[in-house]
């Protein structure tokens, strides 16, 4: 089974695939993680970007496996995995549910209660309410380029709608 979780900054991507990499034993990925390496010497942001042509390698070589769970905002370079993908949740929770925890996380990062793959600072705080706004009014395509993907695509926007999912899909 192929599972690509897509949505915004604090949907819970990370949470849902965290539980279903455990539930159906199949390995989580990241793609943060491909994407960025940590490195606490750029002060700015904590970690540098890969090339382009390592990001490439790396993410072909995860959608080539036949079993993955990978969470992504929906970034418009990982396109192909959306296509590889059996199945994609989309994670819709209200805004306000989603500013909450990012402020939450933001205060759990920066007292050392949660790591992360960039430096918790005021700069990334406003990086993270600006892609919030980004999703929110549509900027970032998300939602338009699943369309492409309908027959697919299962939107939960709620505790009971994922818990109800990870129940259907044992």
């Amino acid at each position: 089974m192929r599972i690509y979780i897509v949505g915004s900054v604090a949907s819970g991507k990370t949470t849902l695939a965290k539980k279903l990499s455990k539930i159906l034993g199949i390995k989580c990925i990241h793609l943060d993680g491909i994407v960025h390496i940590k490195d606490k010497t750029n002060k700015e942001w904590g970690s540098i970007r890969r090339t382009d042509e390592e990001i490439n390698l790396l993410f072909k070589s995860i959608i080539m496996k036949p079993h993955w769970v990978i969470e992504d905002a929906g970034r418009k370079m990982f396109s192909e995995g959306m296509e590889a993908a059996d199945i994609i949740i989309h994670l819709k929770p209200n805004i306000f549910v989603r500013r909450m925890r990012v402020m939450n996380r933001f205060v759990k990062q920066k007292l050392g209660m949660e790591d992360c793959l960039y430096t918790p600072s005021i700069h990334m705080l406003k990086f993270m309410f600006k892609a919030l706004s980004n999703y929110e009014t549509g900027k970032d395509d998300l939602e338009a380029r699943l369309n492409q993907f309908i027959n697919k695509v299962v939107i939960l926007s709620s505790n009971r709608e994922i818990k109800d999912f990870i129940e259907n899909i044992i």
